[in-house]
């Protein structure tokens, strides 16, 4: 006993005579800034991260709702131009006749303001209502009479002034008519003012915070601005960072400078699929509520470090001064309940933050879901009800009619899946990869029985992860590869794995793929494959809403890994990931 005295007499006095103290002190505040700076930067990150995806999300929905509402418009131009009483008067070249049969439209299509004939060259022949001194005259310089003459398809124009008066703020839509010998005989075309973009997209909202929408067309022009609906004009946004990336296809959220408010703004931005057109959503961040809770947080959390700083600096002394176990044991830097504590708050108001957003996402479904059965289930009635008072393109315009409620309804609850995949909390462990693809690939030949496609599975690939997210991945990738090869004989699908790949971030980590001898995609476009609605292939080509691989990314990053795809046109595709664990 007298030894051990002696040793702790001998160290306290080493610690109270020398700057070992003092480099003592400098570790432990160093330690404490240290976790502090951490801590501030991951929740600053993760509380801006939540704020931009609720911008993001009401963007994609706003484009996806434009993409219908622009699809709705195109069919009833077809549906129009192919009325066979109509078409053959105007392959007859009777303007007047046919100028009687359209009489009705803007009484029953309230939301077209006008539309008109045209000859092959551009004359305008017919319209409705008739405007005085507009017969005759030549359109053929316009934007929509120079895309729909250059492949004879339908057309959604850019946004422009009517040249007939008044000279209001339009967009057209010009459908090409054929005679009953598919020949070109003159154009339709349906004006519908700019303001409509905006009764469409109005039921749109998030929450009560102030946002601004701008819809851009297909060549760069603001269609209209919420907050500049004064705007005659057509502000050129082309040299705008914004509108080149809706160019390329790509959509996002970021915080920048708004030109035209002068102050800084959360920007979301996402393209119109099919049409060219774009929507950009700013708030300015100063009227942002999430922006202001994270600071506030940030904030409390400041302070809060400031005294576990202060705190800390006191313990250390006392540490220093007082050489003794318990005196330590108490002083571990407390600090370390406290800073518990404070994670503790942070999860909390995380997961609250992750409830209100599922909450949001669930509104948004079931007030779109509502109106889309009602529209499904009439039309299915009148299809029932009176089959005998229907023709056959009657009755083939309410499937089609059933056919577009079906697909936004798919596209809802692909939406959905692909946010729970984002906030749903994961469950970590040892999953048999092997045992299920098999179970997927077994279900896929049940619902398909009659196809003949030879399975090749590795047998005892395991990964470290969630066993219901890696799930929904295998059925993304498996899925997609059934689809892909339905038109191929002798279709095969694979799943395996590799190790030591030529891809430099992957070296050394096990790789593991599900490759098909399918369509195959071309290279070129490989950067497309893993954004939500990207589409290599036309629905008609092969089905679907394009959220399958962006759902198989956000599993894959969840986990910490990688995801590419490689493929062939016509020749198949191969797409690798990888699950550090």
């Amino acid at each position: 006993m007298n030894t051990l005295a002696k040793l702790r007499g001998a160290l306290a006095s080493f610690i109270e005579h020398s700057p070992f103290r003092w480099a003592v002190l400098s570790l432990a505040v160093a330690a404490v800034i240290a976790t502090a700076a951490y801590s501030y930067r991951e929740i600053d990150r993760e509380l801006t991260a939540l704020t931009l995806s609720r911008r993001e999300a009401v963007a994609q929905l706003m484009a996806a709702t434009l993409a219908e509402k622009f699809g709705r418009v195109m069919d009833i131009g077809i549906s129009l131009s192919t009325r066979v009483h109509f078409r053959e008067l105007v392959a007859a070249g009777k303007w007047d006749e046919a100028f009687q049969v359209m009489q009705s439209v803007p009484q029953e299509l309230p939301h077209i303001d006008r539309l008109f004939l045209t000859d092959l060259k551009g004359t305008l022949k017919a319209d409705v209502p008739a405007l005085p001194g507009t017969r005759g005259i030549n359109l053929a310089s316009l934007d929509w009479f120079r895309e729909v003459s250059r492949n004879w398809q339908p057309y959604v124009s850019a946004a422009h002034t009517r040249v007939a008066t008044p000279p209001i703020r339009i967009f057209a839509v010009a459908v090409p008519v054929k005679s009953a010998a598919g020949k070109i005989a003159g154009i339709l075309v349906l004006h519908i003012r700019v303001e409509k973009l905006l009764e469409w997209i109005s039921g749109i909202k998030a929450g009560n915070e102030e946002l601004f929408y701008t819809i851009v067309d297909s060549k760069g022009q603001m269609a209209f601005h919420s907050g500049h609906l004064d705007n005659k004009g057509n502000t050129d946004l082309t040299a705008t960072p914004v509108f080149q990336k809706l160019q390329r296809g790509e959509q996002g959220v970021e915080i920048g400078f708004d030109s035209m408010e002068q102050e800084e703004s959360i920007v979301a931005y996402a393209p119109v699929p099919g049409f060219g057109w774009g929507v950009i959503v700013q708030q300015p961040a100063r009227s942002s509520l999430g922006l202001a809770a994270r600071d506030t947080q940030l904030r409390r959390l400041l302070a809060g470090y400031g005294l576990i700083l202060l705190l800390g600096v006191m313990t250390a002394i006392l540490t220093l001064r007082i050489v003794g176990a318990r005196q330590r044991e108490e002083s571990d830097r407390r600090m370390k309940a406290e800073l518990e504590r404070q994670v503790a708050e942070r999860t909390s108001e995380l997961q609250v933050a992750n409830r209100e957003l599922q909450s949001f996402s669930y509104a948004v479904s079931h007030d779109l879901r509502s109106p889309l059965r009602s529209i499904d289930g009439f039309s299915k009635a009148i299809i029932e009800d009176y089959a005998g008072q229907l023709d056959d393109q009657g009755r083939d315009y309410l499937d089609r009619v059933r056919a577009a409620t079906q697909r936004m309804g798919h596209l809802i609850d692909d939406m959905l899946a692909l946010s729970r995949v984002t906030l749903a909390e994961m469950q970590r462990g040892t999953v048999d990869l092997s045992a299920l693809a098999a179970e997927v690939f077994a279900e896929l030949h049940k619902s398909e029985p009659m196809r003949n496609v030879d399975w090749r599975i590795d047998p005892g690939l395991v990964a470290t992860g969630d066993a219901h997210l890696l799930r929904v991945l295998l059925v993304n990738l498996l899925s997609n590869a059934w689809k892909f090869t339905g038109k191929t004989a002798n279709a095969m699908i694979e799943f395996g794995a590799m190790r030591n790949t030529p891809v430099p971030d992957t070296r050394g980590v096990t790789e593991f793929f599900v490759r098909d001898n399918g369509a195959g995609f071309n290279m070129t476009y490989a950067g497309k494959l893993f954004g939500a609605f990207r589409r290599l292939h036309t629905t008609a080509e092969f089905p679907g809403t394009g959220i399958g691989l962006a759902t198989v990314q956000r599993i894959v990053r969840r986990h910490g890994g990688q995801v590419r795809g490689t493929g062939i046109t016509g020749r198949g595709a191969t797409f690798y990931f990888t699950l550090p664990g």
